[in-house]
């Protein structure tokens, strides 16, 4: 895995976040041309026993701890996809709420892209599978075979087409 230590290149840093309330996943890292510093990765873990709200609240402060230590100057967040279960789409909602607005707090530029999009920045195929993502994404982070949750692999991928995103409309403008 890259660089475990906070951005001591002065890179400016983006964040990439997977939403969720019983995980959040996060990815920080600096593209260069060649290739990616001071990435970090996880999950934000709520405990199911607990009150929905005190869940909200763990997100909020640990969500915060991860800024103040790392510093990035801008977010891309997945947006909600349509779900079978409603109580979950809402909580969800909920969450990415809570999500944009502790960065407008911290006044981050923030961007939202949805899951075909995302897919297709990846791996070039709007439908592709977890399973090609997450090829795809341990490829261009040059990842080791350690096993990642899910959700911090989600975010990584939020952040490379974020990336991908701000680079084209820098080359168009």
């Amino acid at each position: 895995m890259p660089s475990t230590t906070p951005n001591t290149t002065h890179l400016p840093l983006m964040m990439g976040i997977d939403p969720g309330y019983d995980r959040l996943g996060w990815a920080i890292g600096a593209a260069t041309d060649a290739g990616w510093q001071n990435v970090q990765l996880g999950c934000i873990q709520t405990n199911r026993k607990q009150d929905l709200i005190q869940r909200y609240q763990q997100l909020e402060i640990e969500l915060q701890t991860i800024i103040d230590k790392y510093k990035p100057t801008q977010v891309g967040i997945e947006t909600l996809y349509f779900a079978n279960n409603t109580t979950t789409a809402l909580k969800i909602a909920e969450v990415r709420g809570l999500i944009i607005a502790c960065m407008l707090r911290n006044h981050l530029e923030v961007k939202q892209y949805n899951p075909v999009k995302i897919k297709q920045a990846v791996t070039g195929n709007g439908n592709a599978d977890k399973q090609a993502i997450e090829k795809m994404i341990r490829l261009e982070f040059k990842l080791d075979d350690k096993d990642y949750l899910d959700d911090a692999l989600d975010a990584l991928a939020v952040l490379f087409t974020h990336h991908l995103y701000q680079k084209n409309k820098r080359l168009l403008a």
